[in-house]
């Protein structure tokens, strides 16, 4: 077994690497948001997870772009306050994926990738059409953090879009693992205690 002590890292690169790649599965945030001038972007970001039911309040971890300005996300929830979080399924791990391409500010990634979108619940940004399910979220809090630094972005849940027999079963869901590898749900373990 190999042992890495960061304070003692000189490659740091290394240390990217060993996050994304032992920090797996991670469930992905496939974001929609709306800019000022009324441009749906959608982008994917695995470093997402719950943090507490109430209220119900999730974090996805933003990065910035290489120039050190904001992405797309950060800045379209930053000035909107809202954001709504697709599920990502087998049927559109292709382009969630392509999604992640750096498009410019002005195109659409919706309409480059040919998703349709349909009316959230209760906000103004649009869900991503037949997702299996969407979380329509209110800013509730940015913190930067890190070296780089990165936008942990905290949303308050205001409504959930659902499909009723995912509270019975994930199969179908995909994750994300290290490098360019993802993961789709198909063997679930029940355990009783």
């Amino acid at each position: 077994m190999e042992k890495v002590i960061v304070e003692q890292l000189e490659d740091k690169k290394l240390i990217s690497q060993l996050m994304f790649s032992l920090i797996v599965p991670r469930p992905i945030a496939w974001i929609t948001t709306l800019s000022k001038e009324g441009i749906v972007n959608v982008a994917p970001f695995s470093f997402y997870n719950g943090i507490t039911t109430k209220p119900p309040l999730v974090m996805v971890s933003i990065g910035k772009r290489k120039d050190g300005s904001l992405k797309d996300t950060s800045r379209n929830i930053r000035e909107r306050g809202e954001f709504v979080i697709n599920l990502v399924t087998e049927e559109f791990l292709e382009p969630m994926v392509k999604s992640s391409a750096d498009y410019p500010p002005h195109e659409s990634e919706v309409e480059a990738l040919s998703l349709e979108l349909e009316p959230s619940t209760v906000l103004e940004t649009p869900r991503i059409k037949g997702v299996k399910a969407s979380l329509e979220c209110k800013l509730y809090k940015i913190i930067e953090i890190g070296e780089t630094p990165m936008d942990l972005v905290i949303g308050k849940v205001v409504a959930f879009n659902f499909e009723p027999q995912l509270l019975q079963s994930s199969k179908g869901v995909v994750g994300r693992l290290g490098g360019k590898r993802y993961t789709i749900v198909d063997n679930e373990i029940e355990i009783s205690l």
